[in-house]
């Protein structure tokens, strides 16, 4: 077990010295992670019945398919999102932004996680939510 955790890091070093001094740029094939700003837990909702999880990346909604790791993107923010909630069925699912937008407000976006659109923006917050 020891000498395959080696060789692991071995391959990963070698792979991007390659790339490196081949002068390529390595694309990223999907978005990884969250950001967890601010101490703020509740950006991350998994639902198991639907295989998927859905979480925050700065302005960024992503929904990611655990099986085939395909990815939908929603963009809608100009500022960082702070919290996610979603239904009981993983339908809908409520992004709040952390802090004041350039319109002064705070908004919270309603998408349809099976359209995969917007379906509201909840406008009255004048603060971070």
């Amino acid at each position: 077990m020891q000498d395959k955790k080696k060789y692991d890091v071995e391959i990963e070093k070698k792979s991007l010295i390659a790339d490196a001094s081949e002068g390529r740029v390595i694309d990223p094939t999907i978005v990884n992670g969250y950001d967890g700003f601010g101490g703020v837990h509740e950006n991350l909702l998994w639902n198991a019945n639907q295989g998927t999880i859905v979480y925050t990346l700065n302005n960024k909604v992503i929904k990611e398919n655990t099986k085939t790791r395909q990815q939908n993107v929603f963009a809608d923010s100009t500022v960082r999102l702070s919290c996610l909630a979603q239904t009981e069925t993983g339908k809908f699912v409520a992004a709040a932004e952390g802090e004041t937008n350039t319109s002064g407000n705070s908004f919270i976006y309603l998408y349809d996680m099976e359209t995969h659109k917007l379906i509201n923006k909840l406008t009255f917050h004048q603060k971070g939510v």
